[in-house]
């Protein structure tokens, strides 16, 4: 009984962070910023996006308040403006077609350069921004650690056979509709950084 009430728990959370994280989302979004890339290099991209993203939002959860407010005696709200500052520099290289290192060709990336990018912007603040972070927050102070680190790894696992299928995702949606995305989502990317410095100021002044 217990058991099970705690896998009822565990998926009502997952359901939460889900809307949070909203990995139907956001996978196709990835696939048109990575479309570019060797097969082998968006395979790593997505490895790195998804461990880097259970790894961040585990941390907040074990140490978020820890580093937040007696470390870095920050908050939200300045997390919410450094991360829109990220996003917008981000969109606009890559709108300008700026940032590719001499290890690169094209609009292809070097491994290392992938990696990175796979970490910042794509998993943060684009995946795992300050939304995301309060709210696992919020649920380790309700349900636990057990309950919330679980909820995080199954949101995770859902988000990794998305990757897994990206292939024939690839093939549904078509390369010029990716392509077309790719270049319309830095204008939406550079706008939820705009919202998010905005909505920091706000909470930070008012």
């Amino acid at each position: 009984m217990l058991g099970k009430e705690l896998l009822i728990d565990i998926l009502t959370y997952v359901l939460t962070i889900i809307g949070i994280l909203n990995p139907f989302g956001n996978v196709p979004l990835f696939m048109t910023l990575t479309k570019d890339q060797k097969p082998e290099i968006r395979k790593k991209m997505y490895n790195a996006i998804v461990f880097a993203g259970f790894g961040i939002v585990t941390g907040f959860i074990v140490a978020g308040d820890f580093f937040m407010k007696y470390l870095y005696k920050i908050g939200m709200d300045e997390l919410r403006v450094a991360g829109g500052m990220i996003l917008i520099v981000v969109a606009f290289r890559n709108l300008l077609g700026l940032g590719v290192s001499k290890d690169s060709s094209g609009d292809r990336m070097s491994e290392k350069d992938a990696i990175r990018y796979a970490i910042t912007p794509l998993t943060f603040p684009m995946l795992v921004g300050p939304g995301t972070i309060s709210t696992v927050m919020i649920i380790h102070k309700e349900a636990g650690l057990i309950i919330s680190v679980g909820a995080v790894a199954v949101t995770f696992l859902i988000m990794k056979f998305l990757f897994t299928i990206s292939d024939w995702l690839d093939k549904v949606l078509g390369e010029i509709v990716l392509f077309v995305l790719s270049r319309v989502m830095q204008i939406f990317i550079m706008s939820a950084g705009v919202k998010l410095i905005s909505n920091g100021i706000k909470g930070i002044f008012m």
